[in-house]
């Protein structure tokens, strides 16, 4: 028996049959993660197959090394290896040597997967996580931006013109339908194309995997937050929206069904705090991107998010947080 996601955050019972099982919803995923590395492809070429197809088999060969030490049933079936393998690589410059890759994979699947509980027990999105540090601890080799052609140029992202507390856009920043079609753009190789980022958000909408105001919420707080800050300026506002990855971790990471709360409410709560946080890191601490630490702040908020939000039986008391952290 199966069950099955209805758009809402809710799943039928177990007494409902029908083919929605896991595997299939990851399946979804997977083919919605075609439209970004079709975009890798076209702007940076076959190599970044390579960084992804490296990515992806190093992170099932380590699900499948660390759940046969520990005598644990083998899940790779389940596809979750290949999605994080998948994302992780997409998060990152065709620049990035393979080892750092490889750094990467370890640190999602050991560190921080499976030493939080395995697979439905992680308080945090492995792939996220695992960019965060690869971003603390190995910086110059990963953050070498190279601009999309057969030339190789270093370059830099829009982010780093938007930075140092500016109200205003730089004459280096790229137009709007640059940064929306992905054209010369350095940086991460999925993050590139935002309108294949939103055909595939399109995409699992449409397939009911994920819940359509999660990314919306997430991107409006955002774009509220700078629009603000800049004292309206929308120009200013929507190359913010349109640069580094956050569009991509709307629709692929901030509605991850694990790391994210319980109830609708609380999902909503943890989408609009994602966009905050990330609009005042890089506003404050002039942090481009900002994305990623903002969903692993928010992924640590979750249990306090899931008692506020968490529906009480009647006569019952408020669960209490250590009560869904044993849950989770």
């Amino acid at each position: 028996m199966s069950e099955r996601y209805t758009g809402n955050g809710t799943v039928n019972g177990p007494h409902i049959r029908n083919g929605w099982t896991s595997q299939w919803k990851m399946k979804q995923v997977l083919i919605a993660l075609l439209f970004p590395t079709t975009g890798a492809l076209y702007f940076f070429g076959w190599y970044s197959l390579v960084m992804i197809t490296t990515s992806i088999i190093t992170c099932v060969l380590l699900e499948t090394l660390v759940q046969k030490a520990t005598k644990q049933p083998v899940t790779i079936n389940d596809l979750t290896a290949v999605i994080t393998g998948w994302l992780l690589a997409l998060t990152l410059p065709t620049s990035a040597p393979l080892w750092t890759v490889v750094i990467g994979d370890f640190i999602a699947i050991v560190l921080v997967k499976h030493l939080g509980g395995g697979l439905g027990r992680n308080w945090i999105n492995p792939a996220v996580a695992a960019r965060v540090l690869l971003k603390l601890f190995l910086s110059p080799w990963i953050t070498n931006w190279i601009a999309p052609g057969p030339d190789a140029v270093t370059t830099v992202t829009p982010l780093v013109a938007l930075g140092h507390f500016s109200r205003e856009v730089s004459v280096t920043t790229p137009e709007w339908w640059k940064l929306f079609l992905g054209i010369d753009l350095g940086g991460p190789m999925g993050e590139t194309s935002k309108l294949l980022l939103l055909i595939a958000g399109g995409y699992l909408i449409l397939r009911k995997i994920i819940n359509p105001l999660v990314p919306l919420l997430t991107l409006s707080a955002f774009y509220l937050a700078i629009l603000i800050y800049s004292q309206f300026n929308f120009v200013f506002a929507t190359a913010h929206l349109l640069s580094g990855a956050l569009i991509m971790a709307s629709v692929f990471m901030v509605t991850d069904y694990t790391t994210s709360p319980m109830t609708d409410k609380g999902k909503y709560y943890f989408a609009i705090g994602c966009g905050v946080v990330c609009a005042i890191l890089r506003i404050v601490l002039d942090l481009p991107g900002g994305i990623g630490v903002a969903i692993v702040v928010m992924n640590l908020a979750v249990p306090f998010i899931d008692q506020w939000t968490m529906h009480r039986v009647y006569g019952e008391k408020r669960l209490k947080i250590t009560s869904i952290i044993d849950n989770k």
